[in-house]
């Protein structure tokens, strides 16, 4: 199926009105962006939390109805994560560290992030770093390459580079997410009393 841009998109307008549960889905979708939108300027919390209690509802349903279907996503989520993680890829590596390498800048331009926080940021991202540097030296130094997979989890050096640096990464999201929610938890709860 060779369809261009204009013809892909027709496609789905057609399939928008073709049917009135195509309507109805199509004018659901469509009430909510308004009342999104409408509620910007309202900020009203009651309509934020029906829209989120709905969209999570909808999630739920979704996922009780497709069981099926959803368990084999998260399973293969699941999979991919064990799959990068002992068999790691060149190229997502390179956007980890971008990744790291952004997370940094934020960090030395953030005016809300607390002394504790920015430092435990620059530790990560300076291993990360660093690491990232021990694999382009030992990729250059062996003139290995980097695009050669088998060669790539065959050489135990960079092996060992590449899951100590997504092993830091992972340990910062999960201390990076425990913190902010902490944080949400403190502004809305210890600052009422």
């Amino acid at each position: 199926m060779k369809l261009g841009l204009f013809g892909k998109m027709k496609i789905i307008f057609e399939m928008l009105f073709s049917s009135f549960m195509s309507i109805e889905i199509f004018l659901f979708f469509f009430l909510l962006l308004l009342l999104l939108v409408c509620n910007i300027k309202v900020k009203n919390k009651f309509v934020s939390i029906v829209i989120c209690s709905l969209l999570i509802l909808g999630v739920i349903m979704f996922g009780f109805y497709f069981s099926s279907y959803t368990l084999m996503c998260v399973d293969s989520f699941i999979m991919k994560i064990m799959n990068y993680y002992y068999f790691p890829s060149s190229i997502v590596y390179f956007f980890l560290f971008l990744f790291m390498l952004f997370m940094c800048i934020f960090t030395m331009f953030a005016k809300n992030i607390k002394w504790g926080k920015k430092v435990f940021n620059y530790i990560c991202s300076i291993m990360v770093f660093l690491l990232f540097s021990m694999f382009v030296v030992l990729v250059v130094y062996e003139n290995i390459d980097m695009t050669d997979a088998v060669v790539l989890y065959q050489n135990n050096q960079i092996l060992s580079i590449v899951q100590i640096s997504n092993l830091i990464l992972l340990f910062w999201v999960v201390v990076s997410f425990f913190y902010h929610l902490y944080l949400f938890f403190q502004k809305r709860f210890d600052k009422k009393g």
